[in-house]
């Protein structure tokens, strides 16, 4: 009993990182994130919480599911992100907050237990100056130890882009860091999919392109995305793309990715590299090779040829569901600035579907068939060209 009531009261609970922040800020709190001191992972699963990996101390709650961690330092030990030795035993609140990546990131708020989050007294722990840091909008690092950690040169890009409207800037020493990261190629180590999971979070801020933006700026866009980097040595693509971005900031993924790949209209061979390189989601892929095969198409839809019209009609699959062919229009239009007719596409998928298999000759078989569905579609489509009014 004796050390049931010791721990109880050793044991001390924070809310922590970003849901300080964002309190401070005036901002909604999306995740709530605790940090444990005084306690071992047998004390977190003595209360039914479910431990996150068997090797990092890191516990789902029982009730919220939010994640408690306990306090821990982390050692560097190899390459990359994953390349850490964790140590819990006897560490403290502020060595804890020494190892995360930025000041207004390293912000505690005791609260009263494992199940009671009121804060205590509502004080904010702070060892690094984050709140100044906040007043002054300056993203900064807490300590040399942020190079350990290669992953934190795009989370801090992608801050950057999640408090751009606010004025937000990166401070010039932290600045430094990300670029010596990135020329001791320690972003070769991160895989594909952390980087894509990255740009994905970049994708959800307001101001996504912020995130491309910076670093291409401090020249660390050419270690991890080469060929955006390539393309974007023309300034005139690199500002469309980023103005287009900021227009389609509530636009669905595929959307935004299709935008972010602009400059490869007439360059369709690094559009597949940056995919492959990505690992980007097969759906996205294909919208995208899509975006830059039919944009012509579409920019200039008033002189379309039926062959080109159907064309689009069938690798879209439009004849079945219109859903991606209106979100190829959506795209080009904001690329455009210009709206598309949808009527007129509406009008020639009908004018597609109405010709059907009891339309043909019975007596045709095997491609015959469907090489008369085209050529009568095709003859459909053209005489609508020929009426139609753009």
């Amino acid at each position: 009993m004796s050390q049931i009531y010791q721990k109880k009261f050793t044991m001390q609970v924070y809310l922590v990182g970003g849901a300080v922040r964002d309190t401070l800020l005036g901002r909604p709190i999306k995740d709530k994130d605790f940090m444990v001191v005084g306690a071992t992972p047998a004390d977190l699963l003595a209360h039914d919480f479910t431990q996150v990996g068997a090797d990092f101390p890191v516990f789902l709650h029982p009730h919220t599911h939010n994640e408690y961690a306990l306090a821990r330092t982390e050692r560097k030990n190899g390459k990359g992100y994953q390349g850490f030795a964790v140590q819990t035993d006897g560490v403290s609140l502020q060595d804890d907050l020494a190892r995360r990546d930025l000041t207004i990131n390293a912000l505690a708020i005791e609260v009263i237990g494992l199940f009671d989050d009121t804060p205590r007294t509502g004080q904010v722990v702070d060892f690094y100056g984050g709140q100044n840091d906040l007043r002054h909008k300056l993203l900064r690092h807490v300590s040399p130890a942020f190079s350990e950690d290669p992953l934190r040169v795009l989370r801090v890009a992608r801050f950057y882009a999640r408090f751009y409207e606010l004025g937000f800037t990166v401070d010039p020493d932290t600045a430094r860091l990300m670029q010596a990261i990135a020329s001791q190629g320690e972003l070769l180590h991160l895989s594909r999919e952390r980087i894509w999971t990255e740009c994905v979070k970049a994708f959800d801020e307001m101001c996504a392109f912020a995130f491309f933006e910076l670093l291409f700026d401090l020249d660390i866009l050419k270690q991890i995305l080469p060929e955006l980097n390539t393309i974007w040595q023309d300034n005139t693509i690199r500002q469309i793309t980023f103005d287009k971005l900021k227009t389609a900031h509530d636009k669905p993924l595929h959307i935004k990715f299709a935008i972010l790949t602009y400059g490869f209209l007439d360059n369709k061979a690094d559009l597949s590299k940056l995919c492959e390189r990505l690992l980007t989601p097969k759906a996205i892929t294909q919208f995208a090779q899509l975006f830059i095969t039919h944009f012509d198409e579409l920019t200039h839809y008033q002189d379309i040829s039926a062959d080109k019209l159907l064309m689009l009609i069938e690798n879209t699959k439009a004849q079945k569901d219109k859903t991606i062919l209106f979100d190829l229009i959506d795209a080009v239009e904001i690329v455009n600035n210009k709206t598309i007719n949808r009527e007129f596409f509406h009008h020639s998928i009908s004018l597609y579907q109405s010709v059907t298999i009891n339309d043909i000759d019975k007596s045709l078989k095997g491609k015959q068939i469907g090489d008369e569905l085209t050529r009568l579609r095709l003859l459909k489509l053209s005489e609508f060209l020929k009426k139609a009014i753009l």
